[in-house]
């Protein structure tokens, strides 16, 4: 209790000598001296209440006169402790010979601001106050800075000016090209080996790869090195050319001018053989390309697969997917396909049949090539109704069919001489919206001559000419052939000259059913026949 009341005193506002007693004073002293009163008598009740429960017991005349007396004591004992202690500060507080050691709130807050602004000022003169650079120091550190600024913007518009060479050459314009690659010169900005790679790409999309080797040159002419991509781009250029030798010659120039071949180097060569039939020639490069630690990808294995495809050499092209797999190469539907495709061209149904179970088995879904691989397996095969199931099941999972599987089906039932099929399949291929081409519609000729259909084979070649498909002369071939059998000389040589007045040029298909129909009239056309013979020997 007294130390709160003495913490109340000391916060009071003092009073100055010589102000005189104004209501501002009086409302300060209010307070001063209420809060003791109160003080006072809370102190009293609580004692009065203490002492009746203290006394319960006593008899009511025995405890009335000490207690009363008792009670005075307690009142004048605290009014002495409170009051003392309240006398002696309000008169040293007006005698003014004892000052207030607690400051005032404003007083306080101007010392403490001071203070910290000292602190801050000590501490950045400390901290920001860094060692002088030399004059020539600070001018080449401004230097390099203003040189890396231009360095970074000449790169960006570097890199435009490349995007836009990079369009032109997908776009098939090796002239526009060349033309933006001189305006980055004007604009004083050096091209770089990107900008002389998409020059070289856009001849090599051309197929002209004279003016790709020329860019080439100049590039090396400017101090730039050619890099991995900018022989690659030129081999791949000689292989779509069928240059093997020219992909081989700049395959070996690469590895001369220190730029190391990559896993596309090897893929290129390898292709440019198995594109010929060379499956040895290929493996020679897959060996080189292994001993020369470049680890061989799935796009190296298909192409030797596809060589094996090419001869028909099923059991070769399945030890290719073994040796792959070994070296740890994922088979794709790609890979299987080849396979599949290299059983077709041996005419082995089974065998294509497994390889096309295990890619499923796999979980690689065939897609529209691979079934047209399978189908054209079954025709080559003489299986015109294995090659319908593999059609139907196609379309049962979905796969889109095409031109290819639609015309793999129709070949298979041609060469079993099944024209009701072959027509059903052409149907087929119209109603599923799938575009007719020429090869689709000999195919269902080829069908008719086998069958001996000279009615179904006109049918069909008048639908040809009403879609606007023309024929070439294996569609006239394949209608004259049952025209031929029958020795029906006269329809053979009006296919004849309706193919001259279109510009087609009589080959041996169409000799051996003009030679055939003569030989089949009764009577023989002998003297017909010599002279037919005699003029094609004469154009040849």
């Amino acid at each position: 209790m007294m130390k709160s009341t003495k913490q109340f005193l000391t916060v009071s506002k003092a009073v100055k000598p010589g102000d005189g007693f104004t209501m501002e004073n009086m409302k300060e002293k209010v307070p001063v001296v209420i809060v003791p009163m109160f003080l006072v008598g809370a102190v009293y009740l609580v004692d009065n209440v203490l002492l009746r429960m203290s006394s319960i017991d006593t008899s009511a005349t025995e405890v009335t006169a000490p207690g009363h007396s008792n009670n005075l004591l307690e009142i004048a004992f605290i009014v002495v402790c409170v009051f003392v202690p309240y006398a002696y500060f309000n008169y040293a507080n007006k005698g003014g010979k004892v000052e207030s050691k607690v400051p005032s709130v404003a007083y306080a807050s101007a010392r403490l601001r001071l203070k910290a602004n000292r602190d801050a000022v000590k501490t950045s003169s400390e901290v920001s106050a860094p060692k002088a650079k030399p004059l020539s120091e600070l001018l080449q550190i401004d230097q390099s800075e203003r040189q890396r600024q231009t360095l970074s913007k000449e790169q960006l518009s570097l890199a435009r000016w490349n995007q836009a060479i990079n369009n032109a050459a997908k776009a098939g314009q090796p002239s526009k090209a060349v033309q933006l690659l001189s305006e980055i010169e004007k604009a004083g900005i050096t091209p770089d080996t990107i900008s002389y790679n998409s020059v070289i790409h856009a001849f090599a999309k051309q197929g002209d790869v004279r003016n790709a080797e020329k860019w080439l040159w100049k590039m090396q002419e400017q101090g730039l090195e050619p890099n991995t991509i900018s022989f690659n781009i030129l081999m791949d250029t000689c292989v779509k050319g069928n240059d093997t030798a020219g992909a081989e010659a700049w395959l070996e120039r690469m590895s001369k001018d220190g730029v190391e071949p990559n896993e596309v180097s090897y893929a290129t060569v390898i292709h440019a053989r198995a594109k010929k039939g060379d499956s040895v020639g290929a493996e020679e490069w897959l060996r080189k390309m292994i001993a020369a630690g470049v680890q061989p990808n799935v796009v190296s294995y298909n192409s030797l697969i596809y060589a094996c495809g090419k001869k028909g050499q099923a059991a070769q092209a399945e030890k290719w997917v073994c040796e792959m797999e070994e070296r740890g190469v994922e088979p794709r539907v790609t890979t299987f396909t080849a396979v599949i495709d290299a059983c077709a061209k041996s005419g082995d149904v089974q065998r294509a049949e497994k390889w096309m179970e295990k890619m499923i088995a796999s979980d690689i879904e065939p897609n529209v090539v691979s079934y047209s691989a399978m189908i054209d397996a079954c025709a080559k095969g003489g299986d015109p109704e294995r090659a319908e199931l593999w059609h139907t099941r196609m379309l049962l999972k979905g796969v889109q069919p095409n031109a290819h599987s639609f015309s793999a089906v129709i070949n298979a039932c041609a060469k079993a001489g099944n024209v009701d099929s072959a027509v059903h399949w052409l149907e087929q291929m119209e109603s599923n919206g799938v575009p007719v081409d020429v090869v689709v519609f000999s195919g269902v000729l080829d069908a008719c001559a086998k069958a001996g259909d000279c009615d179904k084979a006109k049918l069909v070649f008048h639908n040809m000419r009403m879609q606007g498909v023309t024929p070439n002369v294996i569609s006239y071939a394949a209608l004259a052939r049952p025209f031929a059998h029958k020795g029906d000389w006269e329809e053979v040589e009006s296919l004849a000259e309706q193919m001259q007045c279109q510009g087609l040029e009589m080959n041996e298909y169409f000799l051996y059913a003009l030679l055939l129909s003569y030989a089949s009239a009764k009577p023989r056309q002998a003297e017909r026949a010599e002279q037919a013979f005699r003029d094609a020997r004469s154009k040849s």
